[in-house]
C-alpha cells in the first residue's frame, strides 16, 4: 500500500458539505425529541393536576 492519493478541493467542500448535512439533521433531531419530552411532560402534569383535582372532590361542584 504506498498510494500517494490526495483530495482535491471539490473533494474537500463534498465531505465539508456531507459532515454539515449530517450535524443539521442530527441537531435538528435532538431539537424535535426535546420538544416532544417537554410537550410529554407537559401532558402528564396536566393528567395528574386533574386526577389530584378530581380526588379532592373539585368536580363535585359541578356535576
Amino acid at each position: 500500500m504506498d498510494d500517494n492519493r490526495t483530495l482535491t478541493e471539490a473533494d474537500v467542500r463534498a465531505i465539508a458539505a456531507q459532515i454539515e448535512v449530517g450535524i443539521t439533521q442530527r441537531f435538528q433531531l435532538n431539537v424535535g425529541r426535546g420538544v416532544l419530552a417537554i410537550v410529554w411532560k407537559a401532558i402528564l402534569y396536566a393528567l395528574i393536576a386533574t386526577a389530584a383535582y378530581g380526588a379532592g372532590g373539585g368536580f363535585k361542584k359541578f356535576f
